[in-house]
């Protein structure tokens, strides 16, 4: 889905003055704490390899997680077949939307709200099955060994064509996510008073957040209360999303996320492999861990989108702008 937004800007703001050269120094230049560098109270932990990331939490009993996605960017899961991935080898659990676990399990992007196995595979790397098992290696393997028959739907990854009526939907309502526009003064006439008027075009590449530490956690249940250990930078995002994904109250999910090996801001929220490793925890009576693999990170861990923007500028001979105009057309992905 795409995402597209106007800035509209001319001249008229207020100049600053320059700061009297007499001022008073700043307020924290006369503090013994602000402005003066401090000791990080888990510098010791973290260089000496002592601290206890979510990834190196080893519970009694616990087994290891790994999910199957979907290798097409659009398509729709039409029969799972997961007999043989059952019988496989230390095989504790696999759950899919057929499963009893997942029934009335949504999730939310943004304003919409999918099932958590969403039969409709909006992108390379949607969630259509996950497996428990006592290691991850055999884990791994039960998932791939799951058969899946998928009906290849047509798709489009440029999202400039993206907007046109007969490209394929990604969703119902359009592929255009959201429009904002924002415009002050007259841009018209401050175009008609520039000297020089100089239009560009901008594109700025997808970039991936690659933490060292990859995302995923560890839950476990105690009764009908559920601990979530995560790598995360935003551990009562993971607490509200977990527990709403569940439907339990907020003092029945506990989140923890003490250390957390680089996020970069594809941490702030939790993942659906969170809501999967406590389903999965729920259902064998045993903690689960569940971390992405990096090729999964890169699928369908977020990034920081591409974009395409034009930029159109009045200017007079003597530097002064008299008007700006931004469009910028940016992707969204699949929500």
């Amino acid at each position: 889905m795409a995402t597209r937004d106007k800035i509209y800007y001319t001249e008229g703001l207020p100049v600053p003055e320059t700061p009297d050269a007499g001022v008073q120094p700043a307020f924290w230049k006369k503090t013994d704490l602000v402005g003066k560098p401090l000791p990080r109270v888990d510098a010791y932990e973290r260089v000496s390899g002592t601290a206890v990331y979510p990834s190196d939490i080893l519970l009694p009993n616990m087994i290891y997680a790994a999910i199957l996605r979907c290798p097409h960017p659009h398509a729709r899961v039409k029969e799972i077949d997961i007999a043989e991935a059952g019988k496989m080898p230390g095989v504790r659990a696999v759950i899919t939307g057929d499963s009893t676990e997942a029934k009335g399990v949504n999730w939310k992007y943004r304003d919409m709200e999918v099932p958590l196995f969403d039969s409709h595979c909006r992108f390379e790397g949607e969630v259509v099955a996950a497996v428990a098992a006592d290691s991850w290696y055999q884990a791994r393997d039960a998932a791939q060994a799951i058969k899946v028959d998928y009906e290849v739907l047509p798709f489009v990854v440029d999202y400039e064509r993206s907007l046109d009526d007969s490209i394929p939907r990604v969703q119902e309502k359009g592929n255009l996510l959201s429009e904002d526009t924002y415009s002050r003064g007259d841009v018209e006439k401050g175009f008609a008073e520039a000297d020089i008027v100089l239009e560009q075009t901008y594109h700025t590449q997808c970039e991936l957040h690659t933490p060292m530490e990859l995302h995923g956690c560890v839950a476990n249940w105690d009764g009908d209360r559920l601990t979530v250990w995560e790598s995360s930078q935003g551990v009562f995002a993971v607490q509200s999303r977990v527990a709403e994904a569940l439907n339990l109250p907020l003092s029945k999910v506990r989140a923890s996320g003490h250390y957390m090996g680089g996020g970069f801001g594809s941490k702030l929220e939790t993942g659906k492999y969170a809501v999967l490793a406590a389903l999965l925890a729920r259902k064998t009576g045993r903690p689960v861990k569940l971390f992405m693999t990096r090729e999964d990170t890169f699928l369908a861990a977020g990034n920081r989108p591409p974009a395409n923007m034009r930029l159109k500028a009045g200017i007079r001979k003597d530097g002064t702008l008299t008007a700006l105009s931004f469009t910028c057309l940016g992707s969204g992905g699949a929500y």
